[in-house]
C-alpha cells in the first residue's frame, strides 16, 4: 500500500492550505492510500485547542481536523516547531491525539513515504 506524508507548514487562517490538506488526506483514503499528517513551522498553530476565529470571519479548522482523526489519519507535530512558537502539548487539542515528534522522527516519516505533499 502506498503511503503519503502531508506536511502542513502554514497557520490555519488567511489561506486555504490547511483545509485543502485535510481534504487531500481524506481523499487519499478513498483511493486506499495511507496518509500521515505532520504539522511543522506555523502549521502547529492548526492544532491549538479552543480556537475561536469568528472575530476574523473564519470557521475553526478543528472540526475538519477531528474528522481527519476519526478516519485514523495519524497526526504528528514537530517538537522543535512547537518550542520555537512557545507551544507545549498542553496547548494542543487532546481530542486529536497528536504525537509530538523530533526532527529525526520526521526524517524517518519522510523516508517511509512514497510521496510527500507540502502545503
Amino acid at each position: 500500500m502506498e503511503r503519503v506524508l502531508i506536511i502542513f507548514r502554514k497557520g490555519p487562517y488567511g489561506h486555504i492550505n490547511s483545509l485543502e490538506g485535510i481534504r487531500i488526506a481524506q481523499g487519499l483514503l478513498v483511493l486506499d492510500v495511507e496518509a500521515d499528517a505532520v504539522f511543522i513551522d506555523d502549521g502547529v498553530f492548526n492544532l491549538v485547542k479552543d480556537q475561536n476565529p469568528t472575530g476574523i470571519g473564519h470557521h475553526s479548522v478543528m472540526g475538519a481536523l477531528e474528522a481527519m482523526h476519526r478516519y485514523d489519519i495519524p497526526i504528528f507535530a514537530c517538537k522543535q516547531s512547537m518550542q520555537k512558537r512557545g507551544l507545549t502539548i498542553e496547548d494542543i487539542d487532546p481530542a486529536l491525539e497528536v504525537k509530538v515528534i523530533s526532527l529525526e522522527e520526521l526524517s524517518d516519516l519522510l523516508l517511509q513515504a512514497e510521496a510527500t505533499i507540502a502545503l
